[in-house]
């Protein structure tokens, strides 16, 4: 951006009360004596969110640590230990906001992600690029992973509905294998199965990205993070809750492959 830009953006009224009101938090929150923000977070958000954090612990001494968990880990983890925050995808969001879990007013939106598909590094790289390329790819390949579609916002579920749409879900499921990430990721890694379909920031090691599921059949899980009622360092919490979506945040958002809230709500507004 350049610096006309930059001071034009300023001297938006929206824009200039979105700074003013997260660095407030920021400032006030470092008067105060440094806290530990204890976060409870799934996976696909960690890359960002650690960045993210890091930069919030320079600018008010405060410490953010990390619980990391799969989705259908997060309830026992809160029965079990307390935490300060939390990032989740929407609808569990949803469901701890209306079991009173979460602080009044203290969600915001922070980003989504799409799908990808991936193969074994240095594999035959296969074209995905649209619906009917898709659709002979995944025909042609000899098996699949993808994780537990039941699961619902998750990247297996994108991919069961994508299949569906496609109506070859039935058709493939003799060579479909559903597996967590970790294991998925190793298996197309190591050659033993063809075709892989991952969450973009989480991409597995020794695999390589064909694309991302084609436009008409690519789904978004959106993530939130949040106040938890029962933490401990209220005001650290919310200025932490707050900077995860700030505007200086959106850069590891993007270097993460997940597109920031600020970007899509904005294109959403436009229309």
């Amino acid at each position: 951006m350049t610096t006309a830009a930059f001071l034009e953006d300023i001297m938006r009224p929206s824009f200039r009360t979105i700074v003013v009101s997260t660095f407030t938090l920021i400032v006030s929150s470092t008067l105060a004596t440094a806290a530990e923000v204890r976060v409870l977070s799934v996976g696909s958000t960690q890359i960002a969110a650690k960045a993210i954090a890091t930069e919030f612990e320079k600018q008010t001494h405060h410490k953010v640590t990390f619980t990391i968990r799969p989705p259908f880990d997060i309830n026992k983890e809160l029965a079990e230990k307390a935490f300060d925050a939390v990032i989740l995808s929407v609808p569990a969001m949803d469901n701890h906001d209306e079991a009173g879990d979460l602080a009044p007013m203290s969600r915001v939106a922070l980003a989504r992600v799409g799908v990808g598909v991936v193969v074994k590094e240095g594999g035959p790289v296969p074209d995905v690029s649209t619906p009917e390329k898709l659709k002979a790819a995944v025909l042609a390949a000899r098996s699949l992973t993808y994780t537990d579609p039941a699961t619902p916002n998750t990247s297996g579920a994108i991919v069961g509905a994508a299949l569906a749409n496609l109506g070859i879900l039935d058709e493939v499921k003799g060579k479909t294998r559903h597996a967590s990430l970790a294991v998925g990721g190793e298996l197309v890694a190591k050659g033993e199965v063809e075709l892989g379909f991952f969450n973009l920031s989480e991409i597995p090691k020794g695999v390589t990205v064909a694309g991302a599921l084609p436009g008409p059949l690519q789904g978004y899980t959106v993530y939130e993070a949040a106040v938890l009622s029962k933490g401990s360092t209220d005001q650290a919490a919310t200025a932490f809750v707050k900077y995860l979506a700030s505007a200086p945040a959106a850069a590891h958002w993007e270097a993460a492959k997940l597109e920031p809230a600020t970007t899509y709500m904005s294109t959403r507004a436009s229309r």
